[in-house]
């Protein structure tokens, strides 16, 4: 699989889309670091809706999902 099609497959499972088990979810996420780490360049990001893999310049791979946040009330002045 793609990275692209990883994180298409990530973005399915954090939006309910897809049900996977604890275990698929690690290996999915291993999965994606990995393939971030062959196919991104140093300070390179790619996102699919609510998921965005980054390679930090110093090599690392992240994963960050969007989350969905209630509307704060503003406070009173």
């Amino acid at each position: 699989m793609s990275t692209m099609d990883l994180l298409k497959l990530a973005n399915d499972f954090h939006t309910g889309l897809v049900p996977l088990s604890a275990e698929e979810k690690s290996r999915l996420l291993d999965l994606l670091r990995l393939k971030g780490a062959e196919d991104l360049e140093y300070g390179q990001e790619v996102e699919v809706e609510k998921v965005r893999l980054v390679r930090r310049v110093t090599g690392a791979v992240s994963i960050f999902f969007e989350k969905d946040e209630p509307v704060k009330k503003k406070a009173k002045e």
